[in-house]
């Protein structure tokens, strides 16, 4: 059974929760009452778009909202100040385990820490991973600089559940290492075209014939029907 909640971001309760979906105690209650499994995992959508996001550690409040950290409703292409969304619970038990995952960090930094011990426990405090998504993971090697991750391949499935440990992680080059390709500027234009050389074309009636005197030849003047 779905439920429509209301979607409200974790700055509201101001929460350090980076990686799941927060619900206060009673509704906290009546969602892991209702929907067995070690581990539960939310189905979020907001018109076409859906995402997943683990349940995590319960809040006190009187209300019946889920809170979501800023990465998670900018994916919903919500502000999270109330907006409707449907939300179906599933068990992790529901997607299959992750054999292999690749990230494309966005910025190069990522690079200069050891952050791979840290990076396989924040995936699985994530639990969820669905190729093509995008993920915003604070690490605390790089002082807590918050490093942006497209998920570019997830396997055996495009969504899997992902235990840090057991999992094979690659890595693609990072975003900022990757030279644009810039449109030329006017002056590299016009420089091209000066360094180009000139065309040579054939010219109409075949080879220049002279005459023994040094005049170009005539058909119409120096040939039979003159």
């Amino acid at each position: 059974m779905y439920s429509i909640m209301e979607l409200w971001s974790t700055i509201f309760i101001d929460s350090s929760d980076w990686a799941t979906c927060i619900l206060p105690v009673q509704k906290w209650r009546e969602v892991t009452d209702e929907h067995e499994g070690s581990r539960l995992i939310a189905e979020i959508t907001v018109g076409d778009k859906t995402i997943y996001a683990a349940l995590g550690t319960p809040v006190q409040d009187d209300t019946d909202r889920m809170y979501l950290p800023n990465w998670m409703l900018d994916q919903l292409g919500v502000c999270g100040e109330g907006e409707e969304a449907v939300v179906n619970w599933r068990s992790e038990e529901a997607f299959p385990e992750a054999t292999r995952i690749v990230l494309r960090p966005h910025d190069s930094a990522f690079y200069h820490g050891d952050a791979k011990e840290e990076l396989e426990r924040a995936l699985t405090q994530v639990g969820i991973l669905r190729q093509g998504d995008t993920l915003v993971i604070p690490m605390a090697c790089l002082g807590g600089f918050q490093v942006v991750f497209d998920v570019v391949v997830t396997e055996p499935a495009n969504i899997v559940l992902a235990h840090g440990d057991e999992v094979a992680i690659e890595f693609e080059e990072a975003l900022d290492t990757i030279e644009p390709v810039r449109p030329a500027s006017p002056e590299q234009i016009l420089d091209q075209i000066l360094e180009e050389p000139e065309p040579v074309g054939q010219k109409l009636g075949g080879q220049v014939r002279l005459m023994p005197d040094g005049r170009r030849w005539n058909p119409w003047r120096d040939g039979p029907m003159a």
